[in-house]
């Protein structure tokens, strides 16, 4: 079989299996909601209730016969845990200290790397420093797609989507989805043992670690299944099953017409006790924000009228972490929050940038705001009505400061105070075509922002765009300088950090930004084409930026998916990139290639 077919094929299979889970997972509306829209978050500090048994929650189902959940699928490099001489990144993390599950990681010596390919997919452990030492050394079998990481010291955490197929009424399958944890001790590399293995019933939504703990989210259906018998979470830890029963599903005052179960898990990689956990109902996590203390889940609430949204707001739930996970207070916020940056814990209190209007089906009633809400979310003080016409593209939250960046033909960027958290106020905002969707902080004056180019100022977004911010003067940002990419007329340019930050790379020191980029092109009658994948490499000083280089790991072709770079990272002196195929070392000084591994 060709490599094309083998392509064609594979794309097949992905839409047979999104024909099997359409049935089960689509948005459903849950029928009964708030009918008033708020203006201002409202703090619930209620106590999370239980049901008091099995036939309450049973009731609670047959009352809102959802026949699926709502769920959306779903900064600063995270540090090593242990110092060593040769300095290396950790992931592009939104908060020091608290690492994100990741395709790639490094120890410093070895890169773990999870990749898919027709064969299927695998986690491979390549030592690749030093570069003249570079092998792969063990590969691990996936259970799914692709597996997020997570590295500490001797341990390797693999998290996988996992599940079964099953038969209910009609004739079409079900997926029953399981979310899989396996804790890998890698003292040997070469030899990784299995030391842990939890599954937990439902989607994967997010996950952080901090220090030797893993906490992972999980979306379940609750349903009736065969003679109306009530199917429950399950977790499974090391070959020991527990099933949740009606005591352990906790629920709100407006948890009316929700059949997702979220589980918030805790797990340590370092001992033998079960995870602990907290369970309650929800519509859905589908964002997920973390400080060192405190896990914030949230999703949205739409209410309709037709095809008009009468009712929009977000649901944010604040769990205490430390070991352990235990639930402390919920608040309910106007608008739709866009992603994890649009939330953030300083000094206590909860900051969140919400888009309100953003479902209206004329896309014009639509407008920005930030809330601040104390440890208890309690509403403290509130800036909104931003940017009329337009919605949240990207946020970044750094101490004292809110940088928004909102879009409908122009890119505004706001600077807005919230140093008081009673009246946090805009301080200037600056106006250019384009957006970003992504802010990364450079040294105290600078934001780096990645996103898409307005090169006809039409609204049309083409091409990569990356953008220097000087925002030394609050009342006056200004962009220092822009690097435009596929931008031409028969060119079109995309970028995986656009959508996923922990594509972003920034080398502290050398002070370089590394990211993936595709490019395609094509003849003006389109009778031609040609696709070029690899990453550029950008040098940044305050006065703008200087293109240093691009690197690739071959021709696209058949081969595109094997070549496409996905990540990179440096040890000491030296530049990897990580495709599903190959990783790659890269002399940082010069780009040359130096080293490679397949995978």
């Amino acid at each position: 079989m060709t490599p094309k077919r083998r392509i064609v094929l594979a794309l097949l299979v992905l839409l047979l299996a999104a024909a099997i889970i359409i049935p089960v997972v689509y948005l459903s509306r849950p029928s009964v909601q708030p009918q008033i829209q708020l203006t201002a978050p409202e703090q619930d500090c209620g106590l999370l209730n239980h049901f008091g048994s099995e036939q309450q929650l049973i009731d609670h189902l047959q009352l809102s016969p959802s026949p699926g959940p709502w769920i959306v699928m779903g900064g600063i490099a995270s540090g090593p845990s242990d110092a060593r001489e040769t300095a290396y990144s950790g992931t592009n993390v939104q908060v020091q200290g608290v690492d994100e599950a990741d395709l790639v990681k490094t120890d410093g010596v070895n890169v773990y790397a999870s990749a898919w390919t027709m064969n299927g997919s695998s986690t491979a452990i390549v030592r690749a420093y030093p570069p003249e030492s570079a092998a792969l050394l063990s590969r691990i079998p996936g259970l799914g797609w692709e597996s997020n990481l997570f590295v500490a010291g001797d341990r390797l955490v693999l998290i996988d989507a996992a599940g079964s197929l099953f038969f209910r009424e009609g004739p079409f399958p079900y997926w029953e989805p399981a979310t899989a944890v396996r804790v890998y001790d890698i003292a040997d590399p070469a030899n990784p043992a299995l030391v842990r293995n939890v599954t937990v019933s439902g989607w994967y939504s997010g996950a952080r670690m901090i220090g030797d703990v893993v906490y992972l989210v999980a979306n379940s259906w609750i349903y009736l299944g065969e003679d109306e018998a009530l199917v429950l979470p399950t977790i499974t830890s090391d070959g020991s099953a527990r099933t949740l029963t009606y005591a352990d599903i906790g629920y709100f005052a407006d948890s009316d017409g929700s059949h997702v179960d979220t589980i918030i898990l805790a797990l340590n990689v370092r001992t033998d006790d079960p995870p602990a956990f907290e369970s309650f109902l929800t519509n859905g996590a589908s964002q997920l924000y973390a400080s060192l203390q405190n896990l914030y889940i949230a999703s949205g609430e739409w209410v309709y009228e037709g095809d008009t949204v009468v009712v929009e707001m977000s649901a944010v739930h604040k769990i205490a972490i430390g070991g352990g996970v235990r639930y402390v207070c919920s608040a309910r916020i106007p608008g739709t929050i866009l992603n994890q940056f649009s939330m953030d814990e300083w000094n206590g209190d909860l900051r969140v940038a919400t888009t309100f209007g953003s479902w209206s089906p004329e896309g014009g009633r639509t407008s920005a705001g930030v809330y601040v809400l104390d440890d208890l979310l309690k509403p403290l003080g509130q800036v909104d009505g931003l940017a009329p016409g337009e919605r949240v593209y990207a946020a970044r939250f750094l101490g004292a400061r809110a940088y928004l960046v909102t879009y409908r033909q122009v890119d505004p960027l706001f600077v807005i105070d919230v140093s008081d958290a009673s009246h946090p106020q805009v301080l200037g905002y600056l106006k250019i075509p384009g957006v970003s969707d992504y802010l990364h902080p450079f040294g105290t004056d600078f934001l780096i922002g990645l996103g898409r180019n307005d090169p006809d100022g039409t609204g049309r977004l083409h091409g990569v765009k990356l953008s220097l911010f000087d925002v030394s003067d609050v009342a006056h940002p200004v962009e220092v300088d822009a690097l435009v990419i596929g931008d031409g007329e028969y060119e079109w340019a995309w970028s995986e950090a656009q959508m996923d930050h922990r594509a972003f790379l920034f080398i502290p020191g050398r002070n370089d930004v590394v990211f993936p980029v595709t490019i395609s092109s094509w003849g003006s009658n389109y009778t031609t084409s040609d696709t070029w994948a690899g990453a550029y490499v950008v040098a940044v000083t305050a006065q703008g930026f200087t293109l240093r280089g691009t690197v690739e790991h071959g021709s696209t072709g058949d081969d595109y998916w094997s070549n496409q770079i996905r990540r990179s990272l440096y040890i000491g002196d030296y530049l990897y990139t990580v495709s599903n195929g190959f990783v790659v070392a890269h002399d940082l000084d010069t780009l040359t290639e130096v080293a490679r591994v397949p995978l």
